[in-house]
């Protein structure tokens, strides 16, 4: 190996330029969380830290490995020092101050939060929940944590990774090129099919570390590549772009790429994909033009440039939740003031963090080794207090009830309760599952990325349908709210413009897809035909499962059977468990016996696809001696489905149920190719809520 050379142009081991490019990073992602509209690319300053972080790590592990100083101990020691302080600083005051504003179910979810804050598994759990630019994610005060998760999962195992390697005497740029490059492809291959999981997950992220990485490795042991030798002969590309470096045009360029970036790339473009080649660039650029030009000290290494990357981890830290708490508080948008006023409560917690708590304890006062060991005692303890916020039920604490700044809204309407009251006794599902008020209020509206997502999938799916002759249909399942909107309390105003319309509307001129939305079959006969959805529940019962059933066939041209109803004592609906209700007045009028007319066998056997149980209901395959309608249909739905299962088993000779639309329908198009005998029709039944 050769020796540690100087890792810039810069005579000073001191990277001045990084801790300005630092403060770009997080201004740019302040910006974007507090006016998204104006800074619409912002977000893409984790994609410089990212990149800053493998710089710098690598850079470290390569000088201690040439120097034989290399210690596992001493560089978690490092990174505990350095990442815990201000992290258990701000989840701790983020839980205390959740016990004020949060209702018990929003506060046993930020204690899930915390505890996955705390083993670094944040990216997992959101890539399970919501997607980062949902509008869901507002209320999440500790979403921002999966950055970090995602960089300590690359200090975990990037560092193994190089031992084993130097060790080795194997190739240590061709390592960092290998896993750059395959962590690369999977973003790229599966960030249409897989967006959310590979926004979140560590597989399609750490390239942008790696590349870092690589940088690194040129800068150790290919310093003359980037540090002019004065041959004014050497009319090289290399020569060219010493002299771009030293004359700052090389900063420029990367600062220019920089910004492009966050007002060009919109949260509606794919990502990271392709795109987030253009921040990497940029960083790239900004580490290789280093701080010797005038332009790199007048920009980067000025004062506030340089203030701003020293506080900007705990601004990070503490910048995210103080926004979200306000979103939660306000129950939406807030005001313009309001915003720039938590923007700079957030500088000043981030100063007051980085003085009197991060500096002190990295360095001075206690033995390194005790600190460490102090910090990772307070930060198990943390986890182990977010374990418990998550699991205890604080529904019944005198304490909580006591202290809620939104006392009271557990039992009525709130901007983001799980529950709430209508009227004779009529439940409803609160704004918790998946902002439900706020979309029939249209306080919120959906963008265009997610619109996008759903037209592409079924677009993708109806045209490998027409080349198998396979039959799409989309049957959406009505909020109960949009049914029965008189039951609503009085706090609740309808938007006569409905939220699913935005989605709807996209669908109209796609081929091969018939879409059903009984919202308005169900307004003109529910006088008629009686109660459609259980007073107590969030469901149609089986009378509504019924009719919107026979209408998608008839839309498809297809009969379906005729069935008798008689009314049956009424049942709690799965609202009175969600709110604990449990004395709750139940009334007759909403529970339906359905009788089929119509004499047939099933078989049942598992599924081959999948086998798990779901909300939709057990994955199976059901056979009809005497179907009704000799065809082959896939089914993919939601809990909605489960009052249908009767229907399509009756209906059809073959039911194929695939699993849960959320999980089934991003590759649906792909199975339904591969499929060795394709169906005839492919239903997906999808609840209004979660468009």
């Amino acid at each position: 190996m050769n020796n540690v050379k100087q890792l810039s142009p810069n005579k000073s081991t001191y990277r001045a330029e990084i801790d300005g490019l630092r403060a770009f990073a997080v201004l740019s992602v302040v910006f974007f969380h507090a006016f998204p509209s104006g800074f619409k690319g912002g977000f893409i300053g984790v994609d410089v830290f990212f990149v800053i972080s493998g710089f710098l790590i690598t850079s470290h592990i390569f000088q201690s490995l040439e120097k034989g100083q290399f210690s596992f101990i001493d560089f978690f020691s490092r990174r505990i020092r350095r990442i815990f302080p201000a992290l258990i600083l701000v989840m701790i005051c983020s839980l205390a101050f959740g016990w004020f504003v949060l209702l018990s179910d929003e506060f046993n979810q930020l204690g899930k939060h915390v505890a996955g804050g705390a083993a670094f598994v944040s990216n997992f759990i959101f890539a399970g929940e919501v997607g980062y630019f949902s509008t869901e994610s507002e209320y999440k005060p500790m979403l921002h944590l999966w950055s970090l998760a995602v960089e300590e999962q690359f200090y975990i195992f990037w560092p193994l990774i190089l031992w084993v390697t130097w060790k080795m005497r194997q190739n240590l740029l061709l390592i960092c090129l290998f896993f750059m490059l395959s962590s690369f492809l999977i973003n790229i291959f599966w960030v249409n099919r897989f967006p959310t999981e590979i926004f979140f997950w560590p597989f399609g992220r750490f390239w942008e570390l790696l590349i870092g990485s690589v940088l690194a490795w040129l800068m150790l042991y290919k310093a003359n590549m980037f540090v002019s030798n004065g041959n004014k002969k050497n009319k090289s590309l290399i020569y060219i772009l010493n002299n771009f470096s030293r004359n700052g045009i090389t900063t420029f360029i990367g600062i220019f790429v920089l910004l492009a970036s966050v007002f060009l790339i919109t949260t509606d473009d794919p990502f990271p994909s392709y795109n987030a080649i253009f921040p990497v660039f940029g960083a790239v650029l900004v580490i290789v033009g280093g701080s010797a030009s005038s332009f790199s000290r007048s920009v980067l290494s000025n004062k506030i440039a340089l203030w701003f990357g020293l506080i900007s981890y705990p601004l990070y830290l503490w910048h995210w939740p103080i926004l979200s708490y306000l979103h939660i508080i306000e129950g939406g948008t807030p005001h313009r003031n309001r915003t720039i006023l938590a923007i700079l409560f957030s500088i000043l917690f981030a100063w007051i963090t980085y003085k009197f708590i991060e500096k002190p304890i990295r360095f001075v006062g206690l033995k390194k080794g005790f600190r460490t060991l102090v910090l990772c005692g307070a930060f198990f303890l943390t986890g182990l207090l977010g374990l418990f916020v998550n699991f205890f039920d604080f529904k019944d604490s005198n304490g909580i009830e006591d202290v809620y700044l939104r006392q009271g809204l557990e039992h009525n309407f709130g901007s983001t309760s799980r529950w709430y009251k209508g009227l004779n006794d009529w439940l409803f599902l609160g704004n918790y599952a998946a902002n439900t008020v706020a979309k029939l209020k249209l306080s919120i509206q959906p963008n265009q990325k997610e619109i996008a997502l759903v037209k592409n999938n079924l677009h993708e799916l109806s045209t490998v349908g027409k080349k198998t002759n396979t039959k799409i249909a989309l049957l959406i399942g009505p909020n109960k709210s949009s049914i029965y909107p008189e039951m609503l309390p009085s706090e609740i105003s309808v938007s006569p413009t409905r939220y699913i319309n935005f989605f709807l509307d996209e669908l109209n001129d796609t081929k091969n897809l018939s879409v059903y939305d009984p919202t308005n079959d169900f307004l003109d006969i529910k006088e008629l035909e009686g109660l459609l959805y259980y007073r107590t529940g969030t469901h149609w019962n089986n009378k509504g499962a019924y009719i919107a059933f026979i209408n998608m066939l008839k839309k498809l041209g297809l009969e379906g059977p005729t069935v008798k109803f008689s009314l049956q004592e009424t049942i709690p609906g799965e609202l009175i468990e969600i709110s604990k209700l449990n004395n709750f007045p139940l009334k007759n009028g909403d529970t339906w016996l359905a009788k089929i007319d119509h004499k047939y066998e099933l078989i049942r056997s598992k599924n081959s696809y999948i086998a798990t149980n779901e909300a939709f209901g057990d994955q199976e395959v059901v056979y009809n001696s005497n179907p009704i309608i000799n065809k082959k249909i896939w089914v993919t739905g939601d809990s909605f489905t489960n009052a249908m299962r009767s229907y399509f088993n009756a209906t059809f000779s073959e039911v194929h149920y695939l699993g849960h639309w959320n999980k089934r329908l991003k590759g649906l198009s792909s199975d339904l190719e591969k499929a060795s005998t394709k169906p005839d029709i492919v239903i997906i039944v999808k609840v209004e809520r979660f468009f």
